[in-house]
C-alpha cells in the first residue's frame, strides 16, 4: 500500500513537472512570435485575375504626435520593388497601398519597409487574402539619440516652460558624436519635435558645436526673459535626461553661481556654452553664431576676425575667382592657427585648406595676424593685405569707456563680449589694424607663400606661409608698393524681414514641385528620397542672414538637416541664394532629376537657372552624387563644409576612421592635425576630427611632392593638455583600386560602412603610421613650424629623426611626475576639442572667465557617452520674475541609466531556460526514482 501511494505520489510529480515544462515550451514560443505580423486571410479561392492588391498600414510611434510625420515606404515581391499609390484616412489613421501586379495571388508575400526621421527603420512580411487584400501594423521604436533629444527638451520644457520665454536657443554637439556606434542627428531632430515650434535651424536657434565622435552627448537650452534682462540656461550632460545645471547665466551671473557651472560641465566646456549663449543674448546674427558653435566659443579673436572681414570687403572687396577647379575662391588667406580669427576667415569667406586656399604655418610668435590675398588669374598679379588685431588695446578702451575691468570677474567679461559684439555692429574697423597694403604681387611672390600646384595632385613647390621677413623684403626692393583702398557704394540695401525670407523658400520650393509634377513625379512632404541644396544660412542678402529661408523649404517638404534632406552649402556670404532640387527614384537609384534656381535680389525674382531636361545646364552643386548612396551624416556635414564632392576627398572619412581607431583619445587628450600636402580630404578630416585653425590645432603646411612622396599625407598627434606630451604619428595613405566603370562614390561610402565585399573593390585601402613617436612641447613648436630651423629641414625629416623615448624621459619629475603648469584644470567631461589655453581663469578655480582670443588647441579630453554624471550638492535661487520655472534655479543630480528592452526580453528567456533546464533535471530524476 505504501509503495502504491508513494508511485502515485511520482506519477503526480512527474505529471506536474510535465505540465511545467509545456508551459515554459509555450511562453517560449510566444516570445518569439510577439512581433508576427497582423494579416487578416478569407477562404476564398487561391487564385484571383484581379491583380490589383490594397495594403493597409496602421504605423504607431513610441511618440503619438510624430505620426504627423510622413513615412516612407517601400514594398517588395522577391527583391523587386513595386510601385504603389499612397492615401491617408485620417479616421482611421491608416495608409493604404495600392498596386497592380501580375504575380499576386492569395498567399502572395510583400515586403514592407517603413522609415521615419528619428526611427530605427521596420520590416515585415505581408500576406494577401483571397480578395488580394492585406492590412498590418507596425510598431516604430525610436532610436536612443532621438529619445535623448525628445526627452531632454520634455524635462526642459516642465523645468522652465518654453512659452514663458522671450526667445530660446539650443546648444548641442548632437550629430557629430557617437551614440551606440552611430551618428546622432536623430538627437536634432528629437530637440526639434520636443520643441514644438520654438527650436529650429530656420530660427537659427539651433547649434551643433563641432566635435569628435567620442565627446559627450550635451544639449543646453537656453532663455532669455526680456522683462528682466536675463538669461537662464537648463543643461544635460552626456545623454543624461536629467540636467546638471538648472539657473542662471549671462551678465548676472554671479562668481558662486560661475563656479557651480564650471565644476559641473567642466571649465572648457562652461566657457563655451556660457559665451555663445551671451553672444546670442547680444544679438549676434544667426550666422556668425554658426560660425562660433564651429569655433567652440566666442572671443575677441574671433570678433576680431569678423572686423577683418567686414574692412577686407569694404577696402578690397571681391572681384572674380581663382584657383584649381571646384577650388575657385576671392581670396587666399596666410595665416597662423592659434588665433581664434582664422575661423572666422575659414567660414564666411568660405577659405579652407582643402580647396588650397588656406594656409596655416606657425610662423611667428603672434598669433594675430593675417595676410588676405586678392589675386587676378588673368593679370597674374595681385594685393596682399595684412590685418591684425590686438586684444590688451581693445581691453583697454573698453575699461576707459566703462570702467569695467574684464578680467575682474565673469560679469565684467561677459559685458565686455557684448561690448565687442555692439563695436562689430557699429564700428568694425576700430577691433582691426591694417598693418599693410601691398600690390605688385607676382606668380613667384604666390608660389613661395602658398605653394605650387599646377595640376590637382600634383605640388611643385611647398609653402612658407605669412613669411614676415620674406614679404617686407620684397616691400624693402619695391617689388610690392602701396596700394589704394577702393571706394564703394555706401548705400545700404533695405533688409528683408523673416517673413520675407520664409516667402522665398516657400515659392522656390512651389517652383519645384510644380516642375517635378511636369514630369509625373509628385513630391511628397518629408520624402527621404527628395533632397534640396542651398547657400541659404551662409549668404546674406541686402546684408540680411538667409536662415528663415529654411522653414520656407520646410513648410512645402519637410526637408530638414537632421534628416539629412535640406543641406546648407558653405559659400562666401556675399554670393548668390541659390537652390538644387534633387529626385532620386527610389526603387532605381540610378533615375535621378534635378532643378535649380537663383534668387536675384534685385527683382525680387527666381531663376531656373538648370534642369534635368535641358543637358546644357548644369545644378549648382555636385554633392548630388552621394546622397543616392546615404553617406553616414559627419562625412556629408564634412563634404558641405568641403561645398562639393570630389576624388580628392573621398579618402578623408577613411583616414579619420583609422585615426580613431589606432589613436583613442585618453583622459586629457585631444588631437592636433597637420597637412602635409593639402588637398581636398583635409577639409573633411578637419570636420571629422573636430580641429581648425582657429582653435589651433589644425595646421597646413603644404610641402612638395619631393618631400612628401604624395603619400604621406598628413602629422596626426594626441596630445596631453596635463602631460604636455603628445603621441606623433606620420600618416601614410594608398588609395583603394576600383573596376573600370564603376562608381568611386558608391565604392567609398560602402567602405565607410565597413563593407569590403564589392566585387568592384579590386584592391582595398592602406592606410599605415610610418612612424610614431613620442614628443614633449618643444619638439611640438618645431613640428607646426614646419621645423625649418632644424637640421632635417622639414616637419616629416624632424619626426623620423626624433629618438625613441618613454614618457618618462619626457616629463619632468615634479609634482608626482607632472608639471604644474598654473593653469585651468581640465576636466574628464569637457569637449575634448575646445580650446582655451588662453584662459584667465586661475588653477583654483577662481571667477576669472575667458573672452581672450587666442587659442593653442592643446586642449583636455571629454569622456564619452558612457560617463555618468557626478552628483553635487543642490544650491537654490530665486527667479526674479515668472519664467516658468519648477524648484531650484539650479540643480544638480545623477545621471539616469537606461535598460534596454531588448536585453530586458533576452534576460527573460534566460531565466525561463535555466528555469526549463532545471524543470527537465527534475522529470528525469523522478522518473528515475
Amino acid at each position: 500500500m505504501v509503495k502504491t501511494l508513494e508511485n502515485n505520489q511520482k506519477s503526480k510529480n512527474f505529471v506536474k513537472s510535465i505540465f511545467v515544462l509545456a508551459i515554459f515550451i509555450f511562453t517560449l514560443f510566444m516570445i518569439a512570435g510577439a512581433s508576427a505580423v497582423d494579416n487578416t486571410q478569407e477562404p476564398i479561392d487561391n487564385h484571383n485575375k484581379n491583380s490589383t492588391v490594397k495594403i493597409d498600414i496602421k504605423i504607431n510611434h513610441d511618440y503619438s504626435d510624430d505620426e504627423k510625420i510622413n513615412p516612407s515606404i517601400s514594398v517588395k515581391h522577391n527583391n523587386n520593388s513595386i510601385n504603389y499609390t499612397k492615401s491617408y484616412n485620417t479616421a482611421t489613421k491608416k495608409y493604404t497601398l495600392i498596386f497592380n501586379h501580375s504575380e499576386a495571388t492569395k498567399n502572395t508575400i510583400y515586403n514592407i519597409l517603413i522609415s521615419v526621421p528619428g526611427y530605427n527603420t521596420k520590416s515585415q512580411n505581408v500576406t494577401l487574402n483571397g480578395n488580394l487584400t492585406a492590412s498590418s501594423t507596425f510598431q516604430m521604436k525610436a532610436t536612443k539619440s532621438y529619445k535623448i533629444g525628445r526627452e531632454a527638451a520634455k524635462k526642459a520644457n516642465s523645468l522652465r516652460t518654453f512659452a514663458n520665454s522671450s526667445e530660446m536657443l539650443v546648444i548641442t554637439t548632437a550629430g557629430m558624436v557617437y551614440v551606440g556606434g552611430k551618428t546622432s542627428e536623430d538627437a536634432l531632430e528629437g530637440i526639434i519635435n520636443g520643441a514644438n515650434g520654438y527650436v529650429g535651424f530656420g530660427l537659427g536657434n539651433l547649434l551643433t558645436l563641432s566635435a569628435v565622435r567620442t565627446d559627450p552627448l550635451n544639449i543646453a537650452f537656453i532663455y532669455k526673459y526680456k522683462s528682466s534682462g536675463k538669461v537662464y540656461m537648463v543643461f544635460f550632460k552626456n545623454g543624461s535626461l536629467e540636467p546638471v545645471y538648472n539657473g542662471i547665466i549671462g551678465t548676472s551671473l554671479k562668481s558662486s553661481e560661475w563656479k557651480i557651472i564650471q565644476d559641473m560641465l567642466g571649465k572648457e566646456d562652461a566657457y563655451s556654452y556660457v559665451s555663445i549663449a551671451n553672444s546670442w543674448d547680444a544679438g549676434l546674427p544667426a550666422d556668425i553664431l554658426t560660425q562660433a558653435a564651429y569655433h567652440g566659443h566666442v572671443c575677441t579673436g574671433l570678433i576680431s576676425g569678423q572686423a577683418m572681414i567686414e574692412a577686407l570687403l569694404k577696402y578690397y572687396p571681391p572681384k572674380g575667382e581663382s584657383g584649381l577647379p571646384l577650388e575657385n575662391t576671392a581670396y587666399y588667406v596666410l595665416g597662423v592657427p592659434g588665433g581664434s580669427d582664422d575661423d572666422a576667415f575659414t567660414w564666411s569667406l568660405d577659405i579652407t585648406p582643402g580647396k588650397r586656399a588656406y594656409i596655416g604655418i606657425d610662423t611667428m610668435v603672434n598669433k594675430t595676424a593675417t595676410g588676405f590675398i586678392r589675386w587676378n588669374s588673368q593679370t597674374k598679379t595681385g594685393l596682399l593685405i595684412i590685418m591684425s588685431y590686438n586684444e590688451d588695446l581693445i581691453m583697454k578702451k573698453y575699461k576707459k569707456l566703462t570702467g569695467l575691468d574684464p578680467k575682474a570677474n565673469v560679469s565684467n567679461d561677459l559685458k565686455y563680449q557684448k561690448w565687442l559684439i555692439q563695436t562689430l555692429t557699429n564700428d568694425p574697423l576700430s577691433l582691426v589694424d591694417i598693418l599693410y597694403e601691398f600690390k605688385g604681387l607676382n606668380e613667384t611672390h604666390l608660389f613661395y607663400l602658398m605653394g605650387e600646384e599646377p595640376g590637382k595632385g600634383t605640388v611643385t613647390q611647398s609653402a612658407h606661409g605669412l613669411d614676415m621677413d620674406y614679404i617686407l623684403n620684397l616691400s624693402k626692393e619695391g617689388f610690392l608698393t602701396n596700394a589704394t583702398r577702393e571706394t564703394q557704394n555706401t548705400t545700404k540695401p533695405k533688409p528683408l524681414t523673416n517673413h520675407e525670407l520664409e516667402k522665398i523658400g516657400e515659392d522656390a520650393a512651389k517652383k519645384a514641385k510644380q516642375y517635378f509634377l511636369s514630369l509625373g513625379i509628385d513630391i511628397g512632404k518629408d520624402n527621404s528620397k527628395f533632397f534640396v541644396l542651398t547657400s541659404a544660412g551662409f549668404v546674406r542678402i541686402n546684408g540680411t542672414v538667409t536662415n528663415k529661408v529654411f522653414d520656407g523649404i520646410y513648410n512645402i517638404f519637410g526637408s530638414q538637416l537632421s534628416r539629412k534632406t535640406l543641406l546648407p552649402v558653405h559659400t562666401s556670404l556675399w554670393k548668390d541664394l541659390v537652390f538644387d532640387f534633387f529626385w532620386v527614384d527610389p526603387n532605381n537609384s540610378s533615375n535621378t532629376l534635378s532643378y535649380s534656381l537663383k534668387y536675384d535680389p534685385i527683382t525680387g525674382e527666381l531663376i531656373t537657372t538648370g534642369n534635368s531636361s535641358d543637358e546644357s545646364s548644369n545644378a549648382n552643386y555636385i554633392i548630388q552624387e552621394v546622397l543616392k548612396y546615404d553617406p553616414p551624416y559627419d562625412v556629408l556635414i564634412a563634404w558641405l563644409f568641403h561645398n562639393h564632392v570630389c576624388g580628392g576627398s573621398s579618402p578623408g572619412y577613411l583616414i579619420s576612421d583609422y585615426i580613431y581607431n589606432e589613436h583613442p583619445l585618453g583622459e586629457n587628450e585631444s588631437y592636433i592635425y597637420i597637412t602635409t600636402n593639402a588637398n581636398c580630404k583635409d577639409d573633411v578630416i578637419s570636420r571629422l576630427l573636430g580641429v581648425s585653425p582657429g582653435m589651433g590645432n589644425y595646421f597646413n603646411l603644404r610641402y612638395d611632392d619631393s618631400i612628401t612622396n604624395k603619400s604621406n599625407v598628413g602629422i596626426i598627434i594626441k596630445w596631453n593638455s596635463v602631460t604636455k606630451t603628445g603621441t606623433v604619428s606620420i600618416v601614410n595613405w594608398v588609395p583603394p583600386k576600383f573596376a573600370p566603370g564603376s562608381d568611386s562614390y558608391e565604392e567609398y561610402i560602402k567602405l565607410y560602412n565597413g563593407d569590403y565585399s564589392s566585387p568592384n573593390l579590386i584592391q582595398a585601402q592602406q592606410i599605415s603610421f610610418l612612424t610614431t613617436k613620442l614628443i614633449n612641447e618643444a619638439d611640438l613648436q618645431k613640428i607646426i613650424s614646419g621645423a625649418k630651423n632644424t637640421a632635417e629641414g622639414n616637419a616629416l625629416a624632424f619626426i623620423m629623426a626624433l629618438p625613441d623615448r618613454t614618457l618618462d624621459e619626457l616629463i619632468p619629475p615634479i609634482n608626482n611626475g607632472f608639471t604644474n603648469n598654473g593653469g585651468s584644470k581640465t576636466n574628464s567631461s569637457s569637449n575634448n576639442h575646445k580650446t582655451n589655453s588662453d584662459s584667465s581663469s586661475n588653477s583654483d578655480g577662481s571667477d576669472l572667465f575667458t573672452s581672450s582670443g587666442t587659442s593653442q588647441g592643446y586642449s583636455p579630453f571629454s569622456a564619452g557617452l558612457n560617463t555618468v554624471s557626478a552628483s553635487a550638492a543642490t544650491e537654490s535661487a530665486s527667479a526674479a520674475e515668472n519664467d516658468g520655472s519648477q524648484g531650484n534655479s539650479y540643480e544638480v543630480s545623477k545621471a539616469t541609466t537606461e535598460i534596454d528592452d531588448f536585453n530586458l526580453v533576452y534576460a527573460i528567456i534566460l531565466v525561463l531556460v535555466i528555469s526549463g533546464l532545471a524543470g527537465f533535471g527534475y522529470v528525469r530524476h523522478a522518473s528515475k526514482k
